[in-house]
């Protein structure tokens, strides 16, 4: 088989196993209107550090979804260390169709999205209902 045939071939392949990885722009949604049986909220207990990435913990609210997940948008910005100094970044936690159970980190960069580490092992819970204002929870603190 010509060289440049065999690396077509593989060109090929590996643009389209790239392009399986999900949309660059997953289709926002508001808690409320989001896809039947998928809960709106994720609870994270306590922040996780990433590399330089640290997602707080808190309430995380379901913000997008695409074909092979949902996305869940944090309580407040993915803090970057860098240097002497932070940065703030818009990002949350990704949960996946496939697997529930899979927790991974994202971040905006450049107008994209960016799927960082993984949160699976953290001490977390979805849920769907909000909690009520005259909850007994609500009195307690």
């Amino acid at each position: 088989m010509p060289r440049i045939f065999q690396l077509f071939l593989l060109s090929t392949l590996a643009f389209l196993l790239s392009a399986c990885a999900g949309s660059p722009h997953p289709q926002l949604v508001t808690p409320s209107e989001g896809p039947a049986g998928t809960p709106r909220y994720l609870e994270l207990y306590r922040e996780k550090q990433i590399a330089t990435l640290h997602f707080p913990a808190g309430v995380y609210t379901l913000n997008a979804v695409d074909k092979i997940g949902y996305y869940y948008r944090a309580p407040a910005k993915i803090g970057e260390r860098f240097g002497s100094g932070s940065i703030g970044l818009n990002g949350g936690i990704f949960v996946s169709k496939r697997d529930p159970n899979k927790l991974r980190g994202y971040v905006w960069r450049a107008g994209a999205i960016t799927h960082i580490g993984n949160l699976s092992h953290v001490k977390h819970r979805l849920y769907d209902q909000d909690i009520p204002a005259e909850s007994p929870y609500w009195t307690l603190i």
